[in-house]
């Protein structure tokens, strides 16, 4: 062991870094080579039909407010949900709880649809966004995006948070990579002024 951390210094000190990482990917097992080329060259958004919702960040998360609202025991469009996200996407449902200060629970796309449906079998659910902050760089999107809750349309709010979404851009059309949230409460209330802005 002490001879190899030698020898790794020494070419550390006498290669520079681009040259020693090419060099230590060449010296990877063929199949390793290939997973990580599979990998590399797969489309961020993945291969299915674009939907027309994923021209922007903003109209997709415009299109997720939409999609996980409804009255109770709905059929909502879970197909067109997966096409908002991109391969591997992970959301994080949040919670408070008296044992535990902050819960997370991060959860593949599809066992948070099965959520929804176990949740709001028996009552409605309709999220409204109230503000939006967008910051781009390239092809990556961080979205962070006030919302309500109601159990009805035009019932009372029963819950305010932030949603906070990090999407990809493949070049042909925006996608989720992540999705968790936090709720408003005493100790941390939404920020000042947010709601007034409303959406933009």
């Amino acid at each position: 062991m002490k001879k190899f951390k030698i020898h790794a210094r020494y070419i550390a000190a006498r290669w520079p870094a681009p040259l020693l990482v090419l060099s230590l990917l060449a010296a990877l097992p063929a199949s390793a080579r290939a997973a990580d080329t599979t990998r590399a060259e797969q489309s961020a958004c993945g291969t299915q039909q674009a939907d027309p919702a994923a021209a922007t960040p903003e109209s997709v998360v415009r299109a997720l407010y939409a999609i996980v609202s409804g009255p109770a025991n709905s059929a909502k469009d879970w197909a067109r949900l997966e096409r908002l996200h991109a391969p591997g996407a992970m959301i994080t449902p949040t919670q408070h709880r008296p044992d535990i200060a902050f819960a997370a629970a991060p959860q593949a796309l599809a066992q948070f649809i099965e959520l929804n449906e176990r949740l709001f079998a028996k009552r409605g659910f309709y999220e409204r966004e109230i503000f939006r902050r967008v910051h781009r760089f390239g092809h990556i999107a961080h979205v962070w995006s006030g919302y309500e809750t109601r159990e009805y349309p035009d019932g009372p709010v029963q819950s305010r948070g932030i949603n906070s979404f990090q999407l990809l851009g493949d070049g042909q059309r925006w996608c989720v990579l992540s999705a968790t949230w936090d709720t408003d409460t005493p100790a941390h209330p939404m920020p000042s002024g947010d709601a007034a802005d409303g959406v933009r």
